[in-house]
């Protein structure tokens, strides 16, 4: 018999043809049976947003198009070729989901095959600033006869889920946030109609008036504003996007439900608002009920996004901790990608060990609350969750249990300390300086094996214990400045712009790439040393880093200032000493690892490989140890041990856990 995961919530995204149209619970039993266990949520993806557009009650059965049984309407999965649903299937499909007591929501995307409806309507599609037009619709335009896409689609929603009786809309990519980044477009007529009524702008005569969205003109006015009024265009779209959102989820919550959105491409908060124009905390202040975090490292690094090489674990796992500071009180799932037909990756045959090393990684980020340490997410949501066999699922199932059995009384790592004023103040320092983000700096650090696991918010910084990490004091308010430089938890670690707003430190030392160049300063130190950095190559600063191009991909850098490794390295090994964190002995440049505190001298070691080889490595507890057991399914074999140190070997790209007990 099916049961709940215990623990954790488990959300799954599938498409209708994970399910069989020609079964009488249209597959539904067989599904669970193979699961083996009771997802809390599934989310229908019917992926064409004329689902939506076209609904017109379910009165009357109707055949859907092909493209709303499969994502791009593919012909086939690993289970069976594409099925064409009607309207009545899919409310029989909802009601056998929920009769199992699964939350069922529904999703489309901003893009099509077929186009009933979205063809009569070519005003709304994207247009690039090449002035091309492609096939994605930018919801925040206007129809032909100036009515606001958004009341219709708000509208639509809600009657698709009052009339098929779904429980909630999941926002999928394309409505929330835009396909392209906002400096790829839209530059059309309208919005630049809209951005001069909004922001109250003045634009050259020439690109203000319309012109019919002519390519030539559209693409001076891209480069114009994103030369010269990038501020407010980033503003501007801020406003447009959460305006529509806010439509949205009143349109839900008008009818009882509720919606979740996905994050903006794995972008943190600074960088969703940067290149998409997302405001996390406006959104949720708008009524989103919660949000999906695209912790999708596994498929980008296996080169799933354009067949690019990309290293994105550390990127991810600190934007996650920057996700649950941000949205403290909204429920946060980790999108565990498995699988995808259609884009063609497949992480569960081609990197398992990525997605263990992921699963196990990201159970592991916690934010300090008024009751102390608080998991940052809730739990995964499988993307896609069609075509898995049993023992997939078993295996899924074993690693989310061990990731989210225990939670730690203490971590021997850092804690972030998170303030919005300081993401408010992001920006403007971003296109003044070009500095390290925090974000950015926050990843470094952790890739260079920074322990840093957990994040806290200003007002509760006085439940934290452990070292403390603040960084970018700059981006402070001074009263909040005070605040962290006060604190006396354990040692403080300061890394940013220097301040004179802060007392001498026990340790300090700045970067070799002036000017402004990062400094880093330690309070409560628990031995005093100094520190030197090697030379590096001088930095070469573009005269005006407003024409610096910026990267089309989400998962491709950012333009910043130059930081010497040599002082991304020193700041990490100091937050390591100040955690009191277990040191690597053997291949400390692929091998990480983050120590959880279970009990009193028991300690669960989560062990990661970098490289692309199995490393033996050697792990330093700084005490006798009297027991070490494998928690993870490799290796079979126990840990040597030989005094305070542990031997195990590390899959390549994976992780190993193990649980460890001091000698008394």
């Amino acid at each position: 018999m099916t049961t709940r995961s215990d623990g954790y919530e488990t959300w799954l995204w599938i498409e209708l043809i994970g399910f069989d149209n020609e079964q009488p619970d249209y597959g539904v039993g067989e599904y669970l049976d193979r699961a083996g266990f009771l997802p809390d949520a599934v989310s229908l993806f019917v992926f064409n947003p004329d689902f939506v557009h076209t609904h017109d009650g379910v009165g009357e059965d109707r055949l859907f198009p092909f493209d709303y049984s499969s994502y791009g309407g593919h012909p086939c999965s690993y289970e069976r070729e594409r099925q064409q649903w009607t309207r009545f299937q899919l409310l029989g499909l909802v009601r056998e989901l929920q009769a199992r007591g699964i939350a069922v929501y529904f999703s489309v995307f901003d893009i099509f095959v077929t186009d009933e409806w979205i063809g009569r309507h070519p005003e709304l599609l994207h247009v690039t600033s090449e002035g091309q037009r492609i096939g994605s619709i930018c919801p925040w335009k206007r129809l032909a006869d100036g009515t606001w896409y958004e009341d219709f689609f708000a509208s639509q929603v809600a009657r698709v889920l009052a009339d098929y009786g779904f429980d909630g809309y999941h926002q999928a990519d394309g409505y929330c946030h835009p396909r392209l980044t906002i400096y790829q477009g839209d530059f059309s007529d309208d919005m630049i109609d809209q951005f001069v009524a909004d922001a109250g702008v003045a634009l050259p005569e020439e690109l203000a008036a319309p012109s019919g969205d002519a390519a030539e003109v559209v693409a001076r006015r891209a480069e114009y504003i994103w030369r010269h009024l990038r501020r407010p265009w980033i503003a501007f779209y801020s406003r447009r996007i959460t305006r529509f959102c806010r439509k949205v989820a009143e349109a839900v919550h008008s009818v009882g439900k509720k919606v979740v959105l996905n994050q903006a491409l794995t972008r943190e908060p600074f960088q969703a608002l940067y290149r998409y124009g997302v405001d996390y905390r406006a959104i949720a202040d708008a009524g989103a009920d919660g949000f999906i975090l695209e912790t999708v490292a596994p498929g980008v690094s296996l080169g799933g996004e354009h067949g690019a090489e990309a290293h994105p674990h550390f990127d991810f796992l600190a934007m996650t901790l920057l996700m649950k500071a941000c949205l403290p009180d909204r429920p946060l799932r980790c999108l565990n990608n498995t699988h995808d037909v259609n884009e063609q990756w497949d992480v569960l045959r081609h990197g398992p060990q990525l997605l263990e090393r992921e699963i196990l990684s990201n159970a592991s980020l916690f934010m300090w609350t008024r009751s102390g340490l608080r998991r940052c997410s809730e739990g995964p949501l499988v993307c896609l969750a069609d075509g898995l066999q049993a023992h997939e699922w078993a295996w899924l199932r074993q690693w989310w249990g061990l990731g989210f059995s225990v939670v730690p009384r203490r971590l021997l790592a850092a804690t972030l300390l998170w303030s919005d004023a300081a993401l408010d103040a992001q920006l403007d320092d971003y296109l003044l300086t070009r500095r390290f983000t925090t974000h950015k700096l926050l990843y470094e650090l952790m890739s260079r094996g920074a322990p840093v696991a957990a994040v806290a918010r200003m007002e509760d910084l006085d439940a934290v214990t452990g070292p403390l990490l603040v960084l970018n004091p700059h981006l402070l308010p001074e009263a909040e400045l005070a605040q962290a430089a006060g604190y006396e938890g354990g040692p403080l670690i300061v890394i940013g712009p220097k301040t004179r707003s802060l007392p001498p430190a026990d340790i300090e030392f700045g970067d070799v790439h002036p000017p402004g160049q990062l400094w880093c300063a330690v309070f409560r130190a628990p031995q005093k040393h100094e520190v030197s950095l090697p030379p590096d190559e001088p930095e070469v600063f573009p005269e005006d880093p407003m024409t610096v191009p910026d990267p089309v991909h989400y998962f491709r850098e950012l333009y910043f200032r130059k930081v010497s490794d040599g002082f991304l390295q020193a700041c990490a090994d100091l937050i390591a000493e100040c955690a009191g964190a277990p040191r690597v002995l053997h291949r400390p440049d692929v091998i990480r690892v983050l120590a959880l505190e279970l009990a009193d001298r028991t300690f669960r070691l989560l062990i990661t490989n970098h490289s692309h080889y199995y490393v033996p490595t050697a792990i330093d507890l700084g005490g006798p140890i009297q027991d070490a057991r494998v928690a993870t399914a490799f290796p079979a074999g126990p840990p040597a041990v030989s005094g305070s140190a542990l031997s195990v070997r590390v899959p390549p790209q994976g992780i190993v856990a193990v649980d460890v007990e001091l000698a008394r």
